[in-house]
């Protein structure tokens, strides 16, 4: 995997693919914890809270668990993410300014019509303002106060040498003229203590028109019309589903897949149709910062599912580390979700500082019921734990559909593998070679019964496949 400080990473990153996937897509496509020193302790949840003050008329209210009617394409709940629907006036130029948040990461990123990611520009590569600092960059001071930058908005595709700073929007109609830009802000893991944005300013627009008007504030939101009504997402056609959810999505022994595109996750996942080149095509906002694998769960063969793995090393910053270190970092986040797999909704994540990982190494999560949660599926027994919704697949989202409540998703993600490292969902190519690309990093889950795993005592794991 290449190095993200070399200079060919745009043509590994920036260009998207068209199209949508599901079952391994986070939002706006989307959880254990271990710095880089693998500690063998746990964070508790953070209560992110919204800021005292929203006044920008740019973006629009943000997308979270904590907001039931944003609860869509998969969300992580280590991440907010906040849209910016607008229509560039012909001539015009855009510029947002801000302050790099309080965080472990942040990126821009904008969106083609169907909602697939067009192009990302994420903390390391924006330049900061001059008398200020990028806290992401290697040995930064994390919490220096000087930390403004801007970033440039340009109308239509990347040149193959795009300018530094500057976001392209990708926006055009169908007969060629300017259409509507869609753009998503993210925030990943705010300081503990800050708020959801990170503790500070969500970024401000200044549009300067090709008269020479300078416009900020609401003045360039009409100008712009706008638009801060939620983004739109597709879901599966409810008939398509019924016919396919005919067949079990499950195995008694979990696959873990990567995410390719929706044709072919669906006929694989349901129609056991797994062989072929299929092309990644991400969708459903995805960012272009993450890679997906997820596995199909069924409550019927037993009620407990146990995970276990290895997490690689991530830069800690919860605490508030005074320094961003990525030096023995493999990845700069992991994430593991529970989710319903037709409605998309997120139940519970735990991402890599949240999580405990055993004295063998590994850490240990249990998902079921919470009327089934074993007894020892505890912080204090080094157990991590996600709930399993009650509503199975979500189903239900669609009048007059009724739920399959055994069903759940698991999505595990990876971001930005960095220090060469290779053994990352990023690096699968062919369906089936995720194991042998994740290596000692892939999860393994086992069936239990709320019985069968609470007679494994406090310390599960030493009885638990590594």
């Amino acid at each position: 995997m290449l190095n993200l400080k070399q200079p060919n990473r745009f043509n590994a990153k920036k260009i998207a693919y068209h199209g949508l996937a599901i079952g391994g897509i986070s939002l706006l496509v989307a959880c254990g914890g271990n710095s880089s020193s693998n500690k063998n302790t746990t964070i508790p949840d953070q209560e992110l809270t919204p800021p005292a003050q929203v006044n920008n008329c740019f973006w629009g209210d943000p997308y979270s668990i904590a907001n039931p009617a944003s609860n869509f394409a998969y969300p992580d709940t280590g991440a907010t993410y906040w849209h910016a629907k607008y229509i560039l006036p012909e001539g015009a130029n855009l510029k947002l300014t801000g302050q790099y948040p309080y965080a472990r990461y942040m990126s821009f990123n904008s969106y083609r019509n169907d909602a697939t990611p067009a192009f990302a520009l994420m903390d390391q590569d924006i330049a900061a303002d001059t008398g200020s600092i990028n806290p992401f960059t290697a040995g930064a001071e994390r919490n220096n106060e000087n930390r403004d930058y801007q970033i440039q908005l340009q109308a239509g595709e990347a040149p193959q040498s795009p300018l530094d700073n500057t976001l392209y929007d990708y926006a055009q109609t169908d007969d060629q003229s300017i259409g509507q830009t869609t753009l998503l802000y993210r925030v990943y893991v705010p300081n503990t203590g800050q708020d959801i944005t990170g503790g500070t300013d969500l970024p401000q627009a200044e549009l300067t028109l090709n008269n020479g008007e300078v416009l900020t504030g609401q003045a360039a939101c009409d100008s712009m019309q706008s638009d801060q009504t939620m983004v739109s997402i597709p879901f599966i056609p409810a008939d398509t589903y019924a016919n396919l959810r005919q067949n079990s999505s499950a195995n008694a022994n979990p696959i873990w897949r990567a995410a390719y595109n929706v044709q072919f996750n669906l006929r694989c996942v349901f129609l056991g149709m797994c062989a072929g080149e299929p092309e990644r095509q991400v969708g459903w906002y995805a960012n272009l910062d993450n890679q997906y694998l997820s596995t199909n769960l069924d409550r019927s063969i037993k009620p407990i599912a146990v995970i276990r793995g290895k997490i690689p090393n991530v830069p800690a910053t919860l605490a508030g580390n005074e320094t961003f270190d990525e030096s023995q970092a493999q990845l700069r986040y992991w994430s593991l979700c529970q989710n319903e797999y037709y409605s998309q909704k997120v139940t519970g994540c735990l991402h890599d500082e949240q999580v405990t990982i055993n004295p063998d190494g590994y850490f240990t999560i249990v998902t079921s019921l919470e009327s089934e949660r074993p007894s020892n599926a505890t912080d204090a027994c080094g157990i991590g734990y996600l709930p399993w919704s009650a509503k199975g697949d979500g189903f239900s989202i669609i009048p007059d559909r009724l739920n399959h409540e055994n069903d759940a998703l698991l999505i595990l993600r990876n971001m930005l593998p960095v220090n060469g490292f290779a053994k990352t969902a990023q690096n699968t190519t062919t369906p089936g070679d995720e194991s042998a690309v994740l290596a000692e990093f892939m999860p393994t889950v086992q069936y239990f019964t709320q019985a069968e795993f609470e007679a494994l005592g406090c310390d599960a794991y030493t009885s638990m496949p590594q």
